[in-house]
């Protein structure tokens, strides 16, 4: 059974992972099947344009020879440094021209890109240009989706700029035309003249880029909206556009992920040894790896399906938030190293043991991302924990006949706080408790263990002790100890408690300062609990009615005071 298991998960895994990786020219039509008169015609077609395409290269490159021997012989025999200088750069230029119509040429000829078999190239990886690559889609976008705002700053502070300088160029324009008026120097006042009508030509085109930018701004905001509407409008925009592509790659990363988890459940339907209490090591490690494989799948599926699409923007996201989660989760590789080994059955908790969760006791009913635990004194009796909340919890084996909870629902319990009740729910986070006469009081679980319940519907004694005067010292530990005893039994079964008494005793406790103590000592059935204080009264009474019916004098504390002599 365990071979078929590994073979038809494996024969799964192989054909998915095939399906998902398996690049779509994979599966080209291959070259000796005959392609039908449509695509021989295109064929046809697209090789005529490519010799066209060769010969126009080869004509270019034949032309640029041409001018590259021409500008040669002008550089020979050119002998002005300027000249030689411009002639330079130009065969500069036209060498560069020259290598990149030879390129164009055998990428065309060949259909490669000679960089392939660069090998400096390959050996210089620049990671900041990598990373710029991926990023740029991103900025790009970001930058299109703030132009905007960004070209309204801009304007503001051009407008800000000429406002700023057109006052200092009428003045400067003033402050020439004063002093043309007042000199009397012919050439003075020409130079000034001048002067002025440049400082004119400075006003004039000042205040044309003035009233320009005025005039962009004005149109920029003159359907100025709000906030909302601004961001209403950008993201109506943006899911236009990309909303597909997201759609696409989030029913991609559900789908992969959804049929996995299917392929497990039937897995996990068909060989019982996944269902089993003790699972194999191996069949544990099988589900991490599945898991696993199930993350990658989906994740790679939804990357996929953005590739194709070819939303650089969104794969960019997409990449760079995989990348932080990933940088992210190295802090916590320890953490979650220990929750593998929890999963794997290998940690401080182990299945089908006990452990105390928030006072609790729970018995391990499995581990995995979720571990599921048991208290069938509970309800509900299961409650699922994240695998993380036990990495500070040890386990241990359940011992013979250990109790999960104190008590079970209809038990009648007695708490160190004095609240005597019956319990009418116990779940995993409250227990409430019905008091004689109805009134209800509601702990939290925890709270409720700490106040040492103690349980009457397991059967409970009740001790009462009363005194009887010195004066019968010589039978107080014979004959009224018979006598008390008959008298107690006469009136339990006259007032129908005898039924439910499993033992009675009347033995002497102790010699008081003032008192001989006797006790008794009655054991009483789980199904009398709820009558635990009226009982308790009755055993007191008796006490009394004994002493009165047999003339046993009941002493009270003397203080007895000695006069010095």
């Amino acid at each position: 059974m365990n071979s078929n298991l590994f073979r038809d998960l494996t024969l799964i895994i192989i054909l998915f992972s095939y399906l998902i990786f398996t690049p779509l020219n994979a599966h080209a039509v291959p070259e000796s099947i005959a392609l039908p008169a449509d695509s021989a015609q295109q064929l046809t077609n697209l090789g005529s344009s490519q010799t066209e395409t060769l010969s126009n290269l080869l004509q270019y490159k034949t032309e640029l020879k041409e001018q590259i021997r021409s500008v040669k012989k002008q550089l020979n025999k050119s002998t002005q440094p300027i000249d030689k200088e411009t002639l330079s750069a130009t065969l500069a230029d036209l060498n560069l021209q020259l290598q990149n119509v030879r390129q164009n040429f055998i990428k065309v000829a060949t259909g490669l890109d000679l960089s392939i078999f660069n090998e400096t190239g390959k050996q210089n990886f620049a990671w900041q240009e990598e990373v710029e690559t991926l990023v740029r889609p991103l900025l790009q976008e970001l930058k299109e989706m703030t132009k905007r705002p960004r070209q309204i700053e801009r304007l503001k502070s051009r407008v800000a700029y000429f406002e700023s300088r057109l006052p200092r160029a009428e003045e400067a324009v003033q402050s020439i035309t004063n002093l043309i008026n007042a000199t009397k120097s012919a050439d003075l006042k020409e130079e000034l003249q001048n002067l002025k009508g440049e400082f004119e030509k400075h006003q004039t085109n000042i205040d044309n880029q003035l009233d320009v930018a005025r005039f962009e701004l004005n149109e920029l905001t003159k359907d100025k909206q709000s906030f909302y509407e601004s961001t209403k409008k950008v993201m109506a925009v943006f899911f236009k556009s990309r909303g597909k592509n997201i759609l696409v790659a989030m029913l991609a990363f559900a789908g992969v992920f959804i049929f996995f988890r299917f392929v497990d459940r039937i897995f996990k339907k068909s060989y019982p040894v996944f269902k089993a209490k003790e699972r194999p090591f191996y069949i544990r490690l099988l589900e991490v790896l599945l898991l696993i494989f199930t993350v990658i799948s989906a994740t790679s599926a939804s990357l996929f399906t953005l590739y194709i699409s070819g939303d650089w923007f969104l794969l960019s996201i997409a990449i760079i938030f995989i990348f932080g989660a990933l940088w992210t989760a190295r802090e916590g590789f320890t953490r979650y190293y220990e929750q593998v080994k929890l999963i794997l059955n290998l940690g401080s908790v182990r299945e089908n043991e006990l452990m105390i969760y928030k006072g609790i006791p729970w018995q391990v009913e499995r581990l995995a991302l979720f571990a599921k635990l048991k208290n069938t004194a509970l309800s509900p009796s299961r409650i699922r924990v994240p695998i993380g909340e036990l990495e500070n919890v040890i386990s241990r084996p359940v011992g013979k006949n250990e109790p999960w909870f104190p008590c079970m629902i209809d038990d009648w319990v007695i708490l160190s706080d004095g609240v005597r009740g019956k319990v009418v729910s116990q779940s995993p986070d409250m227990v409430e408790v019905i008091q004689r006469g109805g009134a209800y009081i509601t702990y939290q679980t925890s709270d409720f263990l700490g106040l040492n319940p103690k349980n009457l519907s397991r059967n409970f004694r009740l001790k009462s002790v009363f005194g009887i005067d010195y004066a019968h010292q010589a039978d107080c530990t014979s004959t009224i100890l018979k006598q008390a005893k008959d008298f107690v039994s006469a009136k339990l079964e006259e007032d129908d408690y005898s039924k439910y008494v499993l033992n009675l005793n009347v033995e002497f406790e102790s010699a008081g300062a003032s008192s001989l103590n006797i006790v008794i000592i009655a054991d009483f059935h789980r199904d009398i609990a709820a009558l635990y204080g009226r009982l308790q009264r009755a055993l007191q009474r008796y006490s009394v009615e004994a002493c009165t019916h047999f003339g046993w004098n009941i002493p009270f504390d003397q203080l007895v005071v000695h006069k010095a002599e």
